[in-house]
This record gives C-alpha cells, structure tokens and sequence, in this order.
C-alpha cells in the first residue's frame, strides 16, 4: 500500500523538510601580526569580513597572535594597532589548519599617540618622509604603544642632564623627555602606584644594531630612584648626529655608561616570570 503525503500537513512539514545543518567545519586559522623587524605587535586590532563567530573585536595577545575558527572561503582583514598604519589584506582559507602573518608599518592610526602626523607641503614633504623613517616605538601597558619622532618627542616637556662620559673622557650635556613621562601616557604604573607585583616589570631598550639594554622600572621612576632614565635627542643643545641618534637612552649616576643605548628604536615594557 502507497500513502501519500499532501503539502501543507504537520507531517508534510516535518517529513518533507530539508536535513538541518546543525554546525559548519571551521578551519583553525591563526593570525600573527608583527611590525617590520619581525617583532610581535599586542593589542593589535583586527576586523574580518564577511564575519567571524567571535565577532568583530579581535585583539592579539602578549605573542601578537590571535586563533579562530573560520570556513573554507574568502575573507578580507582589517588590521589596526597603535602607532601603526592600518591594514587590509584578502585572504583564501583552505578546508586545513592555516596561519597567517600581518605586518604592520610604523605610521599614524586611528586613536595613535604622540605621532609626528604633519607631513609639511611643497618642498617640505621629502625632508617629512625622511623624518618618519626615523622613529621610536615605545610599548607601554599592555595593547599601548606609541611612535615618536624627533619632532613629536619635543612636544613634551624636556630635561637635560650631564652624565661623564668615560670614552670621550668628558662630561656630556643631554637634552630630552624622561622616559617615564613616556611611559605614564602609555598606561605603565608609576609613583605611588609602582607598588607590589609591579615591581617585577622592567624596561628592554633596543639600539638599530640590536644592543639590548634592561632597566628594571623601579630604576626609571624618580620616585623610587635618584637618577633619571633620558631618552635624549639632542647633545650639548645640538640634535644627536646620525652615528648616535636620532635618540639615545642615557641612564644618568651610572659609574659607567654602558646601559645608554645609541640609535635608539624600541622601548618595550615586560614582566619578569
């Protein structure tokens, strides 16, 4: 015996329906976004289109990466950090694990602080891009970070000191912002707030030739220490030359100099496990 099953019948609705999908493969996609020394940018922000589970705020961690599950298809990035330009960047995710880097230039960004933004017109323009490529990234508070220029650096309030330098065999007279005044902007606890397990924290400064100079952040605050940690632009009264600037961390009541970082690129604050 044949039954048949009439459209519009509870029956019909329920036999007669297509199979449900009950969930989708996700592909597991990690995405790494890095500055152009290879360095890993926390904090980063990042938007996928046309949607993702997790919705549209992305943020990378202390690695500078973030994991999600994605479908097989087309997607495009949007990538933003502080004290970086935006990125968008299309991508193709395969039906297999995937990872994907972003590198991010150094350059002005929605929400950025203390950047030299003023590109200059006419004839100025070539001295201002030759400028922005001497910069100084300093990253605070976790997902804080900055970049200076020599220009956006003296919009702070600045301070000289005279320290003995043992190689030239002469005192030295430098001029510039103290770093904590920097790093206060960036969200890094100081004064009577630089207390208990944030005494554990402290200071990487890195020259373009990789020397790497570590100053514990109890050093750096004047209200623990005496001395003052400068990130100078300028000797004597006279913008650093090429060969030391254009920043330089000098480290002022060191017996010897060895902690000041010439050609000064990065600041980074860390936690020692």
């Amino acid at each position: 015996m044949a039954f048949r099953i009439l459209c519009g019948t509870m029956l019909a609705a329920i036999l007669c329906a297509p199979p449900v999908t009950w969930g989708q493969a996700h592909t597991p996609v990690t995405i790494v976004v890095k500055d152009p020394s290879g360095t890993a940018i926390p904090g980063a922000y990042i938007r996928i289109s046309p949607g993702t589970p997790a919705g549209d705020h992305l943020v990378t961690d202390e690695q500078g990466r973030i994991a999600i599950g994605l479908s097989p298809g087309e997607y495009q990035l949007q990538v933003t950090a502080q004290g970086f330009s935006p990125a968008t960047q299309d991508v193709v995710i395969p039906a297999k694990p995937e990872t994907i880097p972003v590198t991010l230039q150094l350059g002005a960004s929605a929400g950025e602080l203390a950047v030299d933004a003023d590109p200059g017109s006419g004839a100025g323009s070539a001295a201002a891009t030759s400028e922005s490529a001497e910069v100084l990234v300093v990253t605070g508070a976790p997902g804080q970070r900055a970049v200076f220029t020599p220009r956006s650096l003296r919009e702070y309030p600045q301070t000289t000191i005279t320290v003995f330098d043992h190689h030239a065999n002469q005192k030295e007279t430098y001029g510039g912002v103290p770093l904590i005044d920097l790093l206060a902007k960036l969200g890094v606890p100081h004064g009577k707030d630089l207390m208990g397990k944030v005494l554990a924290d402290y200071v990487v400064a890195t020259g373009s030739d990789g020397y790497k100079s570590v100053i514990a952040l109890g050093e750096v605050d004047p209200a623990f220490h005496p001395g003052v940690v400068l990130v100078a632009d300028t000797l004597d009264g006279k913008p650093l030359d090429a060969k030391t600037g254009p920043f330089r961390l000098v480290v002022s009541q060191d017996k010897r100099p060895a902690r000041s970082v010439r050609n000064l690129v990065t600041i980074e604050v860390k936690t020692a496990e």
